[in-house]
């Protein structure tokens, strides 16, 4: 891909327009204006602009880290509300694991299920 091609796919990128795209990155209006839709197509331009376009989505996510250190400002910041800040609190605690559910459970048996079970071959269920 030459550098003409690299400017034409930054510029789409930017603005989504392959005719003003084209002519930004130095093609001729007639040239942008006839041609600019093929450019499109062509597999080295498509890959960079799509690589160019997850490189753009991957910048405005924040990670697990900087959501972390903001929940940790705004539960810190002695100007915000207590119960933002104890929000704040309380999402740091979900994302970091600190709440733990603990289930408790007790199965039981009746004599009903017990003597179904023996009909069909199975052993008694023990208790």
């Amino acid at each position: 891909m030459n550098l003409k091609q690299k400017k034409f796919a930054q510029y789409f990128v930017q603005c989504g327009n392959a005719a003003e795209s084209a002519r930004k990155a130095g093609y001729s209006a007639s040239y942008a204006g006839h041609r600019a839709n093929e450019m499109l197509v062509n597999v080295e331009i498509a890959e960079y602009i799509n690589e160019l376009n997850n490189e753009l989505e991957n910048a405005c996510i924040l990670t697990a880290k900087q959501r972390q250190e903001m929940l940790s400002d705004i539960a810190r910041d002695d100007n915000n509300q207590p119960s933002d800040r104890i929000k704040a609190l309380d999402t740091l605690n979900k994302m970091t694991g600190e709440y733990v559910t603990q289930i408790a459970a007790r199965v039981e048996t009746s004599e009903k299920l017990s003597d179904v079970f023996k009909q069909i071959g199975g052993e008694g269920l023990e208790e």
